[in-house]
């Protein structure tokens, strides 16, 4: 991967009792900060990114606005779940194709985790806030892949 684009959801409805935590809709909040970061995301995203998306609806209502801008085809991946690990994230989204993009739009602590993981810093040291996108990078020197942060933006910015 040349590009991972990593975008947690926006703000959701509070779990209630008989409602399923993946049912969750989007509050008037988080839908106006997902079409802020839709549009700063479609601005800036390579035309050869891959959008794959966690199956919570409010996975999916994040990432419909990006969709809607500029017919990025959206791909559920069962391995975004809310109760996926890190490392199926990881074995999901990481190769060695160097001129792929990918953004993914999934939760927290497993979001961060994978970051941290790229990153190689402390597995307890990154908390992707939400709505928040965080964009890695990687290219080759001198023989190893190294992975570094391009750019984090949050929809208040």
């Amino acid at each position: 991967m040349a590009n991972l684009i990593i975008w947690r959801h926006a703000e959701a409805e509070d779990h209630s009792v008989g409602c399923l935590d993946t049912d969750r809709k989007l509050t008037k909040k988080g839908q106006k900060d997902a079409e802020k970061m839709a549009k700063w995301l479609n601005v800036h995203l390579p035309s050869n990114t891959k959008v794959l998306c966690s199956p919570a609806k409010r996975c999916l209502e994040t990432a419909i606005f990006l969709q809607q801008l500029n017919n990025h085809e959206l791909n559920v991946a069962d391995f975004l779940s809310a109760d996926s690990t890190v490392e199926n994230i990881a074995n999901n989204v990481i190769n060695d194709d160097s001129a792929k993009t990918l953004l993914i739009v999934g939760h927290q602590p497993n979001l961060g985790l994978l970051i941290a993981k790229l990153l190689g810093m402390n597995e307890n040291s990154c908390v992707v806030k939400k709505c928040t996108v965080w964009w890695l990078k990687q290219r080759h020197s001198n023989g190893a892949m190294q992975t570094y942060l391009f750019t984090v933006q949050h929809p208040a910015l």
